[in-house]
């Protein structure tokens, strides 16, 4: 049975890795980081979004009309 522990925010294991293994964590801690810098990226191409879209408002002075 793992045990989890929460430490400084990151996810990690109390798992022993193997002599001779390649990494510095196991697999599930690595899958863990992995998915946090994804949500981390998908946040920041939101902000990035939203702000070049009130850039485009602002530029444009309200007067964008799609239907031209």
């Amino acid at each position: 049975m793992k045990r989890w522990t929460l430490l400084l925010g990151l996810l990690k294991s109390q798992k022993p890795l193997p002599e001779g293994y390649k990494h510095k964590k196991c697999e599930s801690c690595r899958n863990a980081q992995v998915q946090s810098v994804k949500n981390g990226l998908k946040a920041a191409v939101g902000v990035a979004g939203a702000v070049a879209s009130f850039a485009v408002v602002v530029v444009t002075k309200g007067k964008v009309n799609p239907k031209k």
